[in-house]
């Protein structure tokens, strides 16, 4: 015998008994098949959302499109009311390059981590942490970032792009997680990095999806090369709490 998940509650029936019947027999083989099916079919609803897999295919139950990237892995928690969604970097590389007009245009990073399904999107929350140690540059040569470079790093729904500019423009860029100033010593981030989204914000996506976008700039044009691109690789732990409450 099957058992409904969570489209209907057990009532106590099984091929053995019947729960409105005052007279109860004494249990057998079809009661425990029914209560090992019922506890089988709870095991597999909580694993279901614990892993996020398997949600149904419209705008207000779909978790949103993963990024593929080396060194990007995401896990989504939840159900159709909310959605906790966790990225892990493992040395993610991102492509650090140098301004247009060094002396005026901060060199500047962007990666996309996550498209949200199509709706008006509620962010609940959101939190970033980052070890010492694990920012890295990747020339380590001085013709990129400097062995003691500054630079900003924050999350936002649009990309970092070229600029006259040496910090992130305090909107777009870092609408989810705003700018941490984030320093190197000999090439490599010389402190633990974190910070959180501390007020609910929503954005409108119903005529075009929004994105999750990890972006940073230079600190200045003596915190980069004038010549030469650079790399930026992280590791550590993005949670972003949020959910969707329709479509036009």
């Amino acid at each position: 015998m099957s058992a409904g998940y969570p489209d209907t509650v057990w009532d106590g029936d099984s091929g053995n008994r019947d729960s409105d019947d005052g007279v109860q027999a004494a249990p057998d083989h079809r009661d425990w098949d029914r209560l090992i099916s019922e506890v089988a079919a709870a095991q597999t609803q909580v694993n279901a959302n614990q892993a996020g897999v398997a949600y149904p295919a419209n705008s207000t139950h779909t978790v949103g499109a993963v990024t593929s990237k080396t060194g990007l892995s995401v896990v989504e928690y939840g159900d159709a009311a909310v959605h906790k969604t966790v990225f892990t970097m493992a040395a993610m590389s991102t492509v650090s390059n140098l301004g247009g007009t060094p002396a005026s245009d901060g060199a500047w990073g962007t990666q996309l981590l996550y498209t949200f399904p199509e709706g008006y999107i509620q962010i609940l929350g959101a939190h970033i942490i980052i070890p010492i140690g694990l920012m890295v540059s990747g020339l380590q040569d001085g013709t990129g970032w400097k062995t003691a470079g500054d630079y900003e790093m924050g999350v936002g729904t649009v990309a970092a792009a070229n600029a006259t500019s040496f910090d992130l423009d305090g909107s777009t860029e870092e609408d989810i997680i705003a700018a941490i100033t984030c320093a190197l010593s000999s090439y490599i981030s010389d402190a633990a990095e974190a910070s959180q989204l501390t007020t609910v914000t929503s954005f409108d996506g119903t005529a075009g999806t929004k994105t999750l976008y990890l972006n940073y700039r230079a600190s200045a044009n003596t915190d980069f090369g004038d010549t030469v691109d650079d790399t930026l690789a992280f590791t550590g732990t993005f949670t972003i709490l949020w959910s969707i409450l329709g479509d036009d």
